[in-house]
């Protein structure tokens, strides 16, 4: 049964939607190009241990059926004991890390709470140039994924709050504008960051228990929600 009232159970979702829509709006305010500052190409949420969305405040929701995918390829490659505080994972490969396109770069960080990891901060966005037959690396001549530029599989972007100086390197050496690109990957990462506190913030306020079964229970209901929903629309 069910210990979380009906009313804290609100609460908590008003404000892990709060929390996503913070880092959005960081991430607006942190980004280098502008298809983060003007159009806003980019998308933030919560994820639990397993990589499923339990927080969102939705401004493309392709990003969102994404980040399940990213996830399952971090959580592919990379074991329970590979997974720190203050690491922070990448990738744009369609098919091993389940990116919608390749310019859309996913970063994705652990989060922990007392040195326990319970879930994921994440967030997506479109990146002005990564390599490919044409700048901005969106050719609509292009016949395969490698003619769209550069492709990474989930890797380490932060390691223990340190930058991988190789990935940067390689994401450097495979861009038109790395500049821009860099920059709006460390505000990613910085929009993540803040998505980590506030979860710590609010594990502290309510518990840690409770956050966790109140994200359950809302997977619960929505999924409820969408059966009864199909459940209504006539056979064939």
């Amino acid at each position: 049964m069910p210990t979380v009232d009906p009313v804290t159970l609100q609460v908590i979702q008003a404000r892990l939607a709060g929390i996503v829509q913070e880092m959005q709006n960081s991430l607006f305010r942190t980004g280098y190009s502008t298809i983060i500052r003007e159009s806003q190409d980019a998308s933030c949420a919560i994820l639990n241990r397993q990589g499923e969305v339990v927080a969102q405040h939705v401004v493309l929701p392709l990003h969102m059926g994404a980040f399940p995918a990213c996830a399952a390829g971090v959580l592919k490659n990379y074991s329970a004991d590979e997974v720190h505080e203050g690491d922070a994972f990448i990738t744009n490969h369609p098919y091993l890390g389940g990116s919608p396109h390749a310019p859309d770069m996913g970063v994705l960080t652990p989060i922990f709470y007392q040195g326990e990891w319970v879930g994921f901060a994440a967030n997506m966005a479109h990146k002005s140039d990564i390599g490919g037959t044409v700048p901005g690396s969106g050719s609509g001549n292009a016949r395969e994924i490698f003619q769209e530029g550069l492709h990474l599989p989930p890797v380490k972007f932060m390691s223990r709050l340190q930058p991988v100086k190789e990935i940067d390197a390689v994401i450097t050496a495979n861009s038109r504008t790395p500049a821009l690109v860099i920059g709006d990957l460390r505000g990613q990462v910085g929009a993540a960051r803040l998505g980590e506190r506030r979860i710590a913030e609010l594990m502290d306020r309510y518990g840690k228990a409770t956050v966790l079964e109140s994200t359950e229970l809302l997977s619960a209901y929505t999924e409820n929600r969408v059966r009864q929903a199909i459940a209504s629309w006539p056979d064939g």
